[in-house]
């Protein structure tokens, strides 16, 4: 049976910065939210301050199972997220405050109701790239009504932890953190009083990105009455994806041929599995899951005209480059097969991850702090401020003489080991100079040798007709626009489906 609940989740961290990463849009208890929704492309462009790392405040739809009473239950109603502060360079402590609260309404089941207060105290530590925060309880509050039955926390007896460790990369944030729960609840009243204990522990994977996020958690559960046990594993997960599909316009008789339709989806379900199932409860289901229904988010991108790349072979990649502004200015004058530059690879993608550009002030006798960060990138250059958000966010590199050389042509390595930068993804192949499996492999540079294994490894890239990469050749504007779109469909499609569907159905 289905009870509607409302909730509400605090979270307050003692910092001026954002908050990273997306931990926490689905509580900890178990329960999936319908997720996260990201800003939309226009959006984007008329307010770039929406760049960088997402803020999760809001109110989504929830839904919790609760198993309690031995007899599987679920809860549906909101969840809603509030939080100010982030994280400095230093180490820094905040709280995390959460609380769900059944609203009464009509569709609310009689004597069923759940009110939640937990708060934790969290501390940060930044250790280069990764930012470490741990989750300890200063005070918790629990009372469920189920099925008739009221269960009270008794918080002497309960702790709750929680770690979280986050990568931070260009392109994406990675995040991996473990669950550690005891919750003793007491029922009943006077000498009919017993208890419940519930033990949970358990691992959170997620990661967030500029077109697509995802979390899954795995809990293992223990509940322990006097008279029946049992003993389950949930698997929440939230994913948020985008796709970009072209639509041919009807009537034919229209000024434009067709657009591309920019389509957010959000997917949310928990399924679990019952390995030890309560005496008095025998014919209960062992398997189940649960699932929010939400609508998709559609927004309308022009589609260039391609006449004069017709038949070419990145016509598409091109075009939806342009459609989501990461290509610009008239499609007449991009030459495919022109050479590009460095400085034109890295505005494309800076543009692609959606990176904070932040404000470049002029550097004069009276504002000193313009920082140069490359001697042959002056500030008066419209490349300046991208390669400005790239080197802040650990992408952009210069040659070995100190400079940027943003005019010099870029070369097929290059654009590959920067790709994988972006995704922080080079781990996947464990030693550190591996040999590809190209014919031309001995021409890859030293440098480069990880992170084009790397590609090789993730499906980006593939050798030509010869079996050859040809890492040092000058990649074309035609050939780093597939590159790129590749490169964004990976994030859309790949890494969803490693860190959501696999897992949710795998049972641990």
């Amino acid at each position: 049976m289905k009870r509607k609940i409302i909730l509400a989740i605090i979270l307050i961290f003692v910092s001026p910065n954002i908050i990273y990463a997306s931990a926490g849009t689905m509580s900890f208890f178990g329960g999936i939210s319908e997720g996260l929704r990201m800003p939309t492309i226009t959006n984007r462009l008329l307010n770039p301050a929406l760049n960088g790392r997402r803020n999760i405040a809001g109110t989504y739809a929830y839904s919790e199972m609760v198993f309690l009473s031995g007899n599987p239950s679920e809860f549906i109603g909101q969840l809603t997220v509030a939080q100010s502060g982030g994280i400095t360079d230093t180490t820094n402590m905040g709280t995390f405050v959460l609380t769900n609260i059944i609203a009464p309404n009509a569709n609310t089941v009689e004597g069923t109701s759940i009110e939640r207060n937990i708060a934790f105290s969290v501390s940060w530590r930044r250790e280069n790239n990764q930012i470490i925060k741990n989750y300890s309880v200063n005070n918790w509050a629990e009372t469920i009504t189920v099925s008739g039955s009221t269960f009270t926390l008794q918080p002497a007896q309960s702790y709750f932890i929680i770690s979280i460790i986050e990568d931070h990369n260009p392109g994406i944030v990675f995040y991996r953190g473990n669950i550690s729960k005891r919750a003793v609840y007491t029922t009943g009243t006077g000498d009919e009083a017993t208890l419940v204990t519930v033990e949970a522990t358990g691992h959170i994977y997620g990661f967030d990105s500029p077109f697509s996020s995802t979390e899954t958690q795995s809990l293992d559960v223990w509940v322990m009455a006097d008279n029946w046990q049992m003993s389950y594993q949930v698997r929440p997960t939230v994913s948020v994806t985008t796709s970009l599909l072209y639509q041919q316009t009807t009537p034919t008789a229209i000024s434009f041929a067709g657009n591309y339709s920019h389509i957010m989806t959000n997917n949310s379900m928990a399924s679990y599995d019952i390995f030890v199932v309560p005496g008095p409860y025998h014919y209960i289901p062992t398997s189940g899951s649960i699932n929010i229904a939400t609508h998709n988010t559609f927004e309308q991108l022009p589609a260039s005209d391609m006449s004069t790349l017709q038949g070419h072979f990145a016509q598409q990649d091109i075009s939806r480059l342009f459609a989501q502004q990461i290509l610009t200015g008239p499609v007449t004058h991009f030459r495919p097969n022109q050479a590009m530059t460095r400085g034109e690879f890295i505005v494309a993608l800076v543009r692609a991850l959606r990176i904070e550009l932040g404000e470049v002030r002029p550097n004069n006798v009276f504002n000193r702090t313009t920082r140069i960060v490359f001697p042959d990138v002056e500030s008066s250059r419209p490349e300046y401020v991208y390669i400005l958000g790239a080197y802040r966010a650990g992408l952009a590199y210069g040659r070995a003489d100190g400079n940027f050389h943003l005019d010099s042509p870029i070369t097929r390595e290059e654009v590959i080991a920067t790709l994988i930068r972006a995704l922080g993804l080079s781990s996947v192949v464990p030693n550190p100079m591996p040999v590809t499996a190209f014919n031309d492999s001995m021409q890859i540079s030293t440098w480069a040798t990880r992170e084009i294994s790397a590609a090789l490894e993730l499906g980006l890239i593939a050798g030509d007709s010869n079996g050859n990469l040809r890492p040092r050749d000058i990649i074309t504007k035609a050939e780093a626009s597939a590159l790129i779109n590749r490169f964004i469909d990976y994030m859309r499609e790949d890494l969803v489906f490693d860190y959501s569907e696999r897992m949710i159905n795998f049972v641990w």
